[in-house]
């Protein structure tokens, strides 16, 4: 007995297509020890669902198919490589990018505290009357 989940892998099929088949009562299912709903490989293999392979055979697999989906496999491993090798870099960068906003941000506080003292300095410089904005404008 297998569970419904598993029967699904197994066949190819999705977990509903099954239940379905179930409810129609093509697939015989009872219920495991968890209480779940389960099938016998027998019924999956009568229903043709599931086709047994011999052990050692190679399932009937096309040479030039297994060569071409190898030759996919290693184009995609090397993409993926790539792929990763481009998020690396640009993590990186981010991360220097990140490094040089909190870089001017500090600039910017710290030239908005130094406007802040010229202006508080100038109000202040001109409450002490005409020369001292004299000297404000020559400095």
């Amino acid at each position: 007995m297998i569970s419904l989940t598993d029967a699904a892998l197994l066949a190819g099929c999705s977990r509903k297509s099954l239940e379905r088949r179930v409810e129609r009562g093509t697939i015989a299912a009872t219920h495991d020890s968890d209480g779940r709903r389960a099938v016998r490989l027998a019924d999956l293999m009568r229903a043709g669902l599931v086709v047994p392979v011999p052990a050692g055979a190679d399932g009937g697999v096309d040479p030039r198919r297994l060569a071409d989906a190898r030759a996919e496999a290693g184009a995609l491993t090397s993409a993926l490589a790539a792929t990763e090798a481009a998020l690396v870099r640009a993590r990186e960068e981010s991360s220097l990018l990140r490094q040089r906003v909190m870089d001017a941000e500090a600039r910017a506080a710290m030239a908005e505290d130094e406007l802040t003292r010229v202006l508080l300095g100038a109000e202040r410089d001109s409450r002490r009357g005409r020369r001292a904005a004299l000297r404000l404008r020559t400095t």
